[in-house]
């Protein structure tokens, strides 16, 4: 059955919240009934009833339905081997990175990718931007925009779950990854040893692959190994 979102309409009016609430209603949905909220799951009474129900039994029939359907823990773990094993997130990641190219993924919306000047090319944060100023300087914006690019994606083993994971690098020059860092986003100013570690396990993996590695912390290059 279709979820029909209830769309409101303001109301003036002394009646109350259809929902429990005790409280003024505010809006009128598509379906006649009067809240004191925008949406019926917002109304204190409506969430007050949920809170005080009995979910056992529904629980229980959700558990019954995965049974039956064959929808296991056992069956979601053989189905992500197979996955794996037919390439299918390699093919996704492909597939995102062509996605990203014209879409950049926006990972952290407090600092977004945007074009660095009036090329293609993206950077985030104020340390990418720093960089490639950098090489602005030194060999000038249109070889920036023929010799870089932004860097691969790349499967790892997470060293703290042992999951595979994908790692999405900054930048590429040649055949060499590029990836910038603050000493926060390295390992938290020495804070945070398990994500230190989780970097370098991404770097790693770039050298497993073929790929030359810099690191370039606060600005400099560092020796991460």
């Amino acid at each position: 059955m279709p979820y029909n979102k209830p769309y409101y309409e303001e109301i003036d009016t002394n009646e109350l919240c259809d929902y429990g609430c005790a409280l003024k209603a505010k809006f009128k949905f598509h379906n006649g009934k009067k809240c004191c909220s925008k949406h019926f799951n917002s109304c204190p009474g409506k969430r007050k009833k949920f809170s005080d129900s009995d979910h056992s039994e529904r629980a229980r029939k959700s558990l019954e339905t995965r049974i039956r359907l064959g929808i296991t823990k056992t069956s979601q773990i053989k189905g992500g081997k197979t996955r794996r094993d037919n390439g299918h997130y390699e093919r996704l990641a492909i597939k995102m990175q062509a996605h990203w190219d014209k879409t950049p993924w926006q990972n952290n919306p407090r600092c977004k990718l945007i074009p660095y000047k009036h090329i293609t090319l993206n950077c985030q944060g104020s340390y990418e931007y720093a960089f490639l100023n950098k090489l602005e300087s030194k060999f000038g914006l249109s070889w920036i925009e023929e010799n870089v690019s932004r860097g691969p994606n790349i499967w790892y083993i997470d060293p703290a779950t042992n999951k595979k994971r994908l790692y999405i690098s900054d930048f590429q020059i040649g055949n060499t990854v590029y990836e910038i860092k603050s000493s926060w986003t390295w390992n938290k100013k020495g804070k945070d040893m398990n994500l230190e570690e989780k970097n370098k396990a991404k770097l790693q993996q770039c050298i497993n692959e073929g790929y030359n590695v810099e690191l370039i912390l606060n600005g400099k290059k560092e020796n991460w190994k």
